[in-house]
């Protein structure tokens, strides 16, 4: 049993121990506490006079007014006249170059559209050149004299393609008739011999230049829009020569009057000839 007013001992070797062991731990906290403290920075109080801040206000009584533009009160516009005549020429010089882009890309377009209508119409490729009474219609200038055998081989030539493919064509024999001779040099400007090929006002070319757009087969679609010939056969009137003697003079190409005396037929040409008049 414990005695009740006994005193307590205290030992004092564990009291020692423990305030040992509590300075330990104190000190390792202030270690701690040691690593995160902040150095005092003291303000340093800086003197922009010394350092000629730029932020230092300049007075009033020091500002170059003159520097400034004074506006014109009775102008109808206050700002500066050489800013405007600036922006005036950037605007004209960048509108010019929108017009040369533009123009660049417009140039192409039309080049295109131009292919377009030749690829449309292939001749409008060829010269323009349209005798009388060939819009519309296929004329060939030929020769049937055999005095220049070449000239004559070659209106056969054409003369022949054309009848191959079966479309109406008016064939204008030079030497049957003056008056085509002089139709033709005057179209072409010039003394020029057959065979001559027009195609609706167009003038294709001779012998050759036919001959070669056959081979290339460029020349069949030029008669597109030209009737078909359905004839069978040739003319029964002039027999394909396109021509039949004159009906007032026989072919004579002379009239004798009453009185003996003989005059020119003016219903013919020079040989007594007409035009075949179903035909033609």
């Amino acid at each position: 049993m414990i005695k009740e007013n006994q005193p307590e001992i205290i030992d004092v070797e564990e009291l020692m121990k423990d305030l040992e062991s509590d300075e330990d731990e104190d000190g390792e906290e202030e270690d701690d506490d040691k690593e995160n403290i902040r150095p005092n920075i003291e303000t340093e109080n800086v003197d922009c006079s010394r350092q000629n801040c730029s932020t230092t206000a300049v007075p009033l009584s020091e500002i170059d007014v003159s520097s400034f533009r004074r506006p014109d009160l009775n102008s109808c516009t206050l700002f500066d006249p050489k800013l405007l005549a600036a922006f005036e020429q950037a605007v004209k010089e960048l509108m010019k170059m929108n017009e040369e882009i533009h123009h660049v890309e417009k140039k192409p377009r039309i080049e295109e559209e131009e292919e377009e209508e030749e690829e449309s119409d292939p001749l409008l490729a060829f010269e323009e050149k349209c005798p009388a009474g060939g819009d519309g219609s296929v004329i060939l200038y030929t020769t049937t004299l055999k005095g220049i055998r070449k000239t004559f081989e070659d209106c056969k030539s054409v003369r022949f393609l054309l009848e191959s493919f079966k479309v109406i064509f008016y064939e204008r024999d030079i030497s049957m008739h003056s008056e085509y001779k002089e139709e033709l040099w005057r179209i072409l400007g010039g003394k020029v011999m057959p065979p001559r090929l027009f195609i609706k006002g167009r003038y294709i070319g001779g012998a050759d230049e036919v001959l070669t757009l056959h081979e290339q087969g460029k020349l069949k679609v030029l008669f597109n829009g030209i009737p078909l010939d359905n004839c069978n056969g040739a003319c029964e009137g002039c027999g394909g020569v396109r021509f039949v003697l004159c009906f007032v003079c026989n072919g004579s190409h002379k009239i004798i009057g009453d009185d003996g005396m003989s005059s020119e037929c003016m219903k013919c040409n020079e040989n007594g000839l007409i035009v075949c008049p179903l035909c033609c």
